[in-house]
């Protein structure tokens, strides 16, 4: 076997995360772990944005060019839509149940009576039949029809 097949069949020792969290890095990722990689393209699509925005206007005030890192960081700060049951913190996967409420709840507390549900069905419903169900007054004088 010549050298060349021999340093291809051969992997290398696995190294610790860069960033320092504990788990593997891969040389395709920069010694990141997969979770260190994905913040880390986060960072740079941030860096990039915030780049982009200040140089594609030569005349921007330092007032519009914080507006717009605010509007990055407002961005970057979106939750995600949990993965858990707000009750019993099950993890719901596909099958989760979102209610009025904005929670996210598994199949046993999915219904409203189940996690104590603060959102007012009675209202809601007041407010459906008053917008389709116009109160409609006649002319008490039939003479000016």
């Amino acid at each position: 076997m010549s050298d060349s097949q021999s340093q291809i069949s051969q992997p290398t020792s696995p190294r610790k995360c860069a960033r320092g969290c504990g788990f593997f890095g891969h040389p395709k990722n920069k010694f990141l772990c997969s979770k260190c990689y994905a913040d880390y393209l986060k960072e740079e699509i941030a860096k990039s944005a915030v780049v982009d925005t200040l140089t594609s206007s030569p005349c921007k005030t330092p007032k519009d060019s914080t507006a717009n890192a605010d509007l990055v960081a407002e961005s970057a700060a979106v939750p995600a839509k949990s993965n858990r049951c707000f009750c019993c913190k099950k993890k719901v996967g596909l099958m989760s149940f979102g209610c009025r409420c904005g929670g996210t709840f598994c199949g046993r507390h999915r219904y409203p009576e189940e996690h104590k549900c603060d959102f007012d069905f009675k209202d809601l419903g007041r407010k459906v039949l008053a917008k389709e169900n116009p109160a409609i007054t006649t002319d008490k004088l039939p003479e000016r029809i």
